[in-house]
């Protein structure tokens, strides 16, 4: 690009874009901002700089005692509820700071959830503390209801690769990662790599 003078400044055009970018960026962050509203009014407790994407449910989804801390992402169409289980039941669901959640996420707590700080966890994972109830014979499980919930616990630094399930009960240390379409039904500690269904170790990272 020539100005007036006749000299060429090729940085202009650079800051220009940059400058076009920047807008953007901080345009597009503020139409999902506004999308995230209801899901924000709803949810208990909620950090700096959340950002959950459009397609999100809150029929009959619970988030009063859901607490989300700084820095958090959330993918398309995420599905998180707690389900009391009587007058005096609080489940609670936390998130710690600076994790990055993918598409298609499913959890739902009727005890308790945690997922520590800096965890990656892709998409469609389900992270569910409870059992549906199939026991009894005489009645359709569909009218059974849930079995007896047991805390989900995610360390600090975690990987849950792509269609895994992390069941309740199962307690992963630091820096563990989870395999993709991996069923996790018991615990494992920091630094471990887990796959299969079940899920195994694989290695230990240390």
């Amino acid at each position: 690009m020539e100005s007036k003078d006749g000299l060429r400044h090729p940085g202009w055009e650079t800051d220009k874009i940059k400058l076009s970018s920047r807008l953007i960026r901080k345009g597009g962050r503020g139409v999902f901002y506004f999308l995230s509203l209801p899901f924000h009014m709803r949810c208990g407790k909620i950090g700096k700089n959340f950002l959950i994407s459009p397609g999100y449910s809150l029929w009959k989804c619970n988030l009063q005692n859901v607490t989300i801390g700084d820095n958090v992402s959330i993918g398309y169409r995420a599905c998180i509820m707690t389900i009391p289980l009587g007058l005096n039941s609080k489940p609670t669901i936390d998130i710690g700071d600076n994790c990055n959640i993918g598409n298609d996420l499913k959890m739902g707590a009727a005890k308790r959830i945690f997922i520590g700080k800096n965890c990656l966890i892709s998409y469609d994972v389900s992270i569910i503390d409870h059992n549906h109830a199939f026991e009894n014979i005489n009645i359709p499980p569909l009218l059974q209801g849930i079995d007896k919930p047991a805390e989900i616990r995610i360390g600090d630094d975690c990987f849950l690769g792509a269609h895994s399930f992390i069941l309740k009960g199962v307690s992963l240390g630091k820096h563990c990662v989870v395999g993709a379409n991996s069923v996790v039904t018991s615990s494992f500690p920091d630094f471990t790599i887990v796959a299969g269904v079940p899920a195994r170790k694989i290695r230990s990272l240390k």
